[in-house]
């Protein structure tokens, strides 16, 4: 019996997670669901008897990498997120794959398959195993991407094209993504969501603070404590807020 744990704060993600698990026909008990940094800290200083764990990244409360980076973890991680900019965090961890969301069952069940050909094997010597992983991962990162100096606009008299660095920060509301420049101005770009819109953006440059909103760190002029578990960010004349799944995560990403 593989003795699973599922990390997950998004009750529709847990249950397709739980679904694939049950298509793949094996063995599976899931020992353990959680929802918070909180509760995953508690839970390993328990010192459980885990085969396997299914985790996100982004919890309700933080970063769940402020647990692998408190404790050791020596079971082998599976990753499911939204976000792409924690690969070089997963595998300096016990990740031995990384599932972007969302997922198909085809990309879960090779996921599901690295796992069971690494427990097949005998002696298997796991800490070469994550080098190496670790290493195929930092060079596919060395390979940076060409992200976009300028974006196409469309107006009713053409197209225009906007200066990425003019971008104060970029905002979705119902499906429709508007950018703001440094005059203020707003416009209304092609994409149709945050995650299409960070393909094309330096995340070094524009962080996603909460479900709606980038922000774009050359223009930022202020951060002051807003909640206990979040941040206003002040940019010329607007006020935005950090939610708190992100709150921990921005702060890093600031050198906060």
């Amino acid at each position: 019996m593989i003795k699973v744990v599922i990390i997950e704060d998004e009750a529709p993600a847990r249950k397709k997670l739980k679904n694939y698990l049950e298509k793949i026909g094996e063995p599976i008990e899931i020992i353990k669901e959680i929802e918070t940094v909180d509760e995953t800290l508690s839970f390993f200083q328990t010192s459980p008897d885990v085969d396997l764990i299914f985790s996100d990244i982004e919890l309700r409360d933080g970063n769940v990498f402020d647990v692998y980076n408190q404790i050791v973890v020596d079971f082998p991680i599976i990753f499911a997120t939204a976000y792409d900019q924690f690969w070089m965090n997963a595998f300096e961890t016990s990740g031995i794959e990384y599932l972007l969301k969302p997922y198909t069952y085809d990309r879960f069940e090779k996921a599901w398959n690295k796992y069971t050909s690494l427990i097949n094997k005998t002696e298997v010597n796991y800490s070469d195993i994550f080098s190496k992983l670790d290493t195929y991962y930092r060079n596919k990162l060395d390979l940076k991407p060409v992200y976009k100096e300028y974006i196409p606009v469309k107006s009713n008299s053409g197209i225009y094209f906007l200066k990425v660095e003019d971008i104060l920060f970029i905002q979705s509301d119902y499906g429709v993504i508007f950018a703001y420049d440094r005059n203020d101005k707003k416009h209304l770009l092609n994409q149709t969501s945050l995650i299409e819109i960070q393909k094309i953006l330096d995340p070094e440059k524009f962080f996603k603070i909460n479900r709606s909103e980038l922000v774009n760190k050359d223009h930022i002029e202020k951060i002051s404590r807003y909640t206990k578990n979040t941040v206003a960010i002040h940019i010329k004349s607007h006020t935005l807020k950090t939610s708190q799944n992100n709150t921990a995560s921005f702060n890093s990403w600031i050198g906060l």
